[in-house]
């Protein structure tokens, strides 16, 4: 019989401290040295994320199609938060391709799969933020 699941805390924005990119190039190294070669052809230059341009340091994993990446949160909620992100920024998922929306969540699949054989997890929490506000 499997054990209740805990309750999240999960802290305001303003009490989580931003980590340095040192830190977060870290974490994000230990990942993709896990996946080995299905980490795939990391960028080499910043990459755009909505309004942001993120260290290419930063990015653990690039799907094979190169069409969706995965990267280390700012301000992590819990160990093993991480971003699945389409490449092409659009402000709403209904924007994207089947083809990326496909490989978007066979990303998210992979990666999930890696973080959680890294924290030797047994679940996983996904949410998805669609649109401007969200």
């Amino acid at each position: 019989r499997a054990a209740p699941p805990l309750a999240l805390e999960v802290p305001p924005d303003d009490a989580r401290r931003p980590r340095t990119v040192e830190e977060m190039a870290d974490e994000a190294r230990r990942y993709s040295q896990q996946m080995g070669p299905e980490a795939g052809a990391l960028p080499k230059a910043p990459v755009e994320f909505g309004k942001f341009k993120l260290d290419p340091s930063q990015v653990f994993y690039a799907s094979p199609s190169g069409l969706s990446l995965a990267f280390v949160n700012l301000k992590p909620i819990v160990p093993g938060h991480v971003l699945v992100v389409p490449r092409r920024v659009v402000p709403k998922i209904s924007e994207l391709t089947a083809e990326e929306l496909e490989d978007l969540f066979a990303a998210a699949q992979e990666v999930t799969s890696q973080v959680r054989r890294f924290y030797g997890a047994s679940s996983a929490t996904w949410g998805m933020q669609d649109g401007p506000v969200a």
